[in-house]
């Protein structure tokens, strides 16, 4: 029995391993983050909030139940990686254990834990019975059998026993084996040693075994909401889940890291991850305690960088690190056998994650160096890496160490054929400052500006384009020079540089022709707010630019247009490949016209009717804008948002959306005063909603706009209409028939006819704007038309139903809420009984979450405040919440 439980000892506690160099460390990860970092203090609280959803309660459920109802089971062990959180496993057994008739020891093993004795001694001194000096082995395990403990049960807790030498544990277990004594010790796997004998114990069942398992997406996400503050992004946890596979103490270190390096943005409650950028962590981080041998750190860092280039990495890992291969392979196999490293086509980190975070610890002449060798290493065909974007990530790290020519040409290649790679900027720019020849320099910069602005990155497309214009004009063509200086313009709007921005309006840019500064000067207008002055600019000066060369005469055009479309006129027809090429590029800067939006499709898919698509991409365009640069032509966007958020009933977050927008430099501003409106009109403001859209109508009148007043104008002319100012009314209808005119839109066609209906009556306009209303595919609109309509009298039964099922997949709770009352009061039967019982009370727990009083809910639901009293009664009866803020709790957290 001795030499199986050796055998068998030697394979789970992992102990029979070679170390090369007496005096180092075994490398393995900590359980949980440090104590000293910022997350650290909630890793604890973290994992046990994790752990009912990983299967972490049941493990130790199964552990206490050996313990105390098995005796015959006299070694437990708690297996699993590093950082998988064996020693809360351990934590969570001891705390269950105090409420018990047991008795504890607690030990954490360390490397000089190898004397059978001074493990007894440990035992004893943890039950208050130190050893006795002189007191031999066998008389302390006398005594120490002999002693009195708890409910005579004694659970001896061991963490790290992958450190004991075998014969140290396997001593005490014959030793103190009996039915009082069960150890519970904890490994790191992988093992080495012999599968059968393993067997063998259990077939005889003397060990119990528990793997730790990693944690699933569920827990990454609830770890990621609890540090945040906010509900990660879809498919931020899968993606951290995976980079970390698992690991807990990997999860926590990695949220850390992305924050150090300002790469976790949250926007309206959403946290994303932005950038490209590895996470950092201070070199002293407890994460890298058992890496930091000087051989190891320098083998490991190496590694994290040269990896992917397979069975090559060891010798490049050497000419790194300044050591033999020798060595190097002894430190890799030195972490293969603690699970730092594994060997499969060459070494590479058992967690992605961990070489991401070791990557950031190199110093840049390590980072050079490695990036060198990498570069070098490929070009000679010496090895090989199948990710195409390593290379050009190497040659921008190793900069001028490699060939500056061919480096130049590789980037420039790789960053054409990936442009929508988000390393992309990274390599174009790199390739940039590589170039000599001020021609070619200059062309790169032309280059690596069009194709950020087409992808909506505004800061370094500004970037580039002030440089070029301002280091190599005279190496620019024309065209190129007029393209860059509407870029650099449109940066500048990005960056609310409105003095900047007059400067350009009032005289151009410094460099360039006449027809090029006209066309600068409208585009810095049409950034400025100023539509009706860019018109008017274009139209006096038509023969200048469209006879000044290929690019100032499309801009001008596209330009013009986009003026015209947005402060009414008549602009010049042509068209051409380069007319459509500048509208494009405009588009992407979102100048191009009256609504066209930088959004990532956020607009269209909130109004095809995928309302929580919208908000994703919504919240991840601003996030990524917080990095890239605002594009100025996001209103729509935020239109949007704060239209869904009102109609769901959150309405801080509808608020904060509108003040996040107004905060930033932003085209058509006017568009983001009836979604404001509306927010004012839900909650019983009249008066505000009212004097938000006039303010709006009197900064469009002064800038001359005409685009998207007559929504304004409509919004007033229903306020004059429902209080019985019947001729204020028609003077709001005679206003949006003239806009409508001029513009001639769909949009503007469609409030037209609704003026109608809200201020005459017109039972034909009705019946037109529900036809057109149906045609256009919009899901919210649709409903809200009917709606309105049906206010007047005039939409029946069927199209009531179908706004009404349009509401309800679009979870726009509050109009929902307000058409069940308009339908009962036309008899029209409200479908679904308990479904309606339960979407009234999620839009109670919403309304109450976000801080109204019960007369402000009473106006949102059109009922009176008694019966809100009456509906908060009996939902906090049925749901056991005993007040507000215990509801607003459990809604943030979701469980409500």
């Amino acid at each position: 029995m001795r030499r199986v439980r050796l055998a068998i000892l030697g394979f789970v506690l992992n102990s029979r391993r070679t170390i090369p160099t007496p005096n180092r460390t075994i490398p393995t990860l900590p359980e949980t983050a440090g104590p000293g970092t910022p997350h650290g203090a909630d890793a604890a609280r973290e994992a046990g909030l994790d752990a009912r959803s990983s299967g972490r309660e049941e493990l130790i459920a199964r552990v206490l139940d050996v313990c105390t109802a098995r005796p015959g089971r006299q070694l437990v062990m708690i297996t699993g990686p590093a950082g998988i959180g064996r020693s809360w496993a351990l934590a969570q057994l001891r705390a269950r254990l105090s409420g018990l008739d047991v008795s504890t020891a607690d030990i954490r093993a360390s490397v000089g834990d190898r004397d059978f004795a001074g493990l007894v001694g440990r035992i004893a001194d943890e039950l208050g019975a130190p050893p006795v000096r002189g007191e031999s082995g066998a008389a302390a395990v006398r005594r120490l059998s002999a002693a009195p403990i708890r409910g005579d049960r004694l659970v001896v807790l061991i963490d790290d026993a992958h450190r004991l030498a075998p014969e140290c544990l396997t001593a005490g277990l014959d030793a103190l084996a009996g039915d009082r004594i069960t150890f519970v010790c904890t490994a790191t796997t992988p093992n080495d040693g012999s599968g059968g004998d393993l067997a063998s114990l259990r077939a005889r069942g003397l060990v119990h075994e528990e793997r730790l398992r990693p944690l699933p997406v569920s827990a990454v996400d609830h770890i990621l909401t609890s540090l945040l503050g906010a509900k990660p992004a879809p498919g931020l946890a899968a993606e951290l889940r995976d980079a970390c596979r698992g690991v807990p103490a990997l999860v926590h270190a990695a949220i850390e890291g992305y924050l150090a390096a300002d790469r976790l943005r949250v926007v309206d409650r959403q946290a994303h991850l932005i950038g490209t950028g590895a996470p950092r962590l201070s070199i002293t981080h407890p994460l890298f305690a058992a890496l930091r041998d000087p051989a190891t750190w320098a083998v490991a860092k190496a590694l994290s960088v040269l990896h992917p280039l397979g069975e090559a990495a060891p010798a490049l890992i050497a000419a790194t690190a300044g050591i033999g291969e020798d060595e190097v392979l002894g430190v890799l196999r030195e972490l293969r056998a603690s699970g730092v490293v594994t060997f499969r086509n060459g070494w590479r980190f058992r967690v992605p994650m961990l070489a991401a975070l070791l990557t950031a610890c190199l110093g840049p002449y390590e980072r050079s160096r490695s990036a060198q060798l990498a570069v070098t290493a490929i070009w000679e065909r010496a090895a090989t890496c199948p990710d195409d974007g390593y290379l050009p990530d190497r040659i921008v790290d190793a900069g001028r160490l490699v060939d500056a020519e061919r480096a130049a040409a590789e980037l420039l290649a790789h960053g054409e054929a990936a442009p929508e790679d988000a390393r992309a900027v990274r390599w174009r720019w790199a390739a940039c400052g590589l170039i000599a020849d001020p021609a070619r320099r200059a062309a790169a910069l032309h280059r690596h500006s069009v194709l950020c602005a087409q992808h909506q990155k505004l800061a370094p497309a500004a970037e580039a384009a002030e440089a070029a214009l301002r280091d190599h004009h005279d190496w620019l063509a024309a065209d190129s020079s007029q393209e860059l200086q509407i870029i650099a313009a449109a940066g500048l709007a990005s960056n609310g540089n409105t003095a900047a921005l007059s400067d350009i309006a009032a005289v151009g840019w410094h460099s360039g022709g006449d027809a090029t500064r006209l066309v600068t000067r409208a585009a810095a207008l049409c950034l400025l707010n100023r539509w009706s002055d860019a018109r008017d600019e274009l139209l006096a000066g038509h023969g200048t630019w469209n006879a000044g060369g290929t690019g100032p005469a499309a801009f001008g055009q596209a330009i013009a247009e986009a003026a015209v479309a947005v402060a009414g006129g008549t602009a010049p027809t042509a068209s051409s490949l380069a007319v459509e090429a500048a509208r494009t590029l405009l588009r992407a800067l979102g100048l191009g016209s009256a609504d066209a939006p930088a959004d990532g499709g956020a607009v269209r898919a909130a109004r095809s009717g995928q309302w929580d698509r919208s908000l994703d991409l919504a919240r991840a365009a601003i996030a990524s804008a917080s990095l890239h640069g605002d594009p100025p032509g996001q209103a729509a966007m935020f239109r949007e948002m704060a239209t869904i958020l009102t109609a769901r009933g959150q309405l801080n977050q509808a608020r904060a959306a509108i003040e996040d927008a107004r905060s930033r430099h932003l085209l058509l501003p006017h568009r983001l005063a009836l979604p404001e409106a509306l927010l004012d009109m839900t909650i019983g403001a009249p008066q505000q909603s009212r004097a938000v859209v006039e303010q709006a109508l009197t900064a469009a009148a002064e800038t001359g706009v005409v685009a998207g007043t007559d929504e304004l104008w409509l919004h007033i002319a229903e306020l004059e209409s429902r209080l019985g100012n019947q001729d204020a009314a028609r003077l709001c209808v005679e206003r949006i028939e003239r806009i409508a005119d001029e513009l001639g839109t769909a949009e503007a066609d469609q409030n037209r006819l609704l003026a109608r209906v809200f201020v005459e009556g017109d039972s034909g306009a009705a019946a037109e704007v529900l036809e057109l209303a149906a045609q256009r595919d919009r899901p919210f609109e649709f409903a809200t038309t009917v709606t309105a309509v049906a206010e007047r009298g005039f939409a029946d039964r069927k199209l009531l139903l179908a706004a009404y099922e349009a509401f309800g997949e679009l979870g726009a709770l509050i109009p929902r809420a307000r058409l069940r009352l308009l339908m009962r009061e036309r008899n029209v039967a409200v479908p679904g009984r308990n479904a309606t019982v339960a979407e009234n009370e999620r839009l109670l727990a919403t309304l109450i979450t976000e801080g109204l009083t019960n007369s402000q809910v009473a106006t949102v639901l059109g009922t009176s405040e008694k019966s809100v009293e009456g509906r908060l009664t009996r939902f906090f009866q049925r749901t056991g919440y005993r007040s507000r803020a215990e509801l607003a709790t459990a809604t943030l957290r979701g469980c409500a």
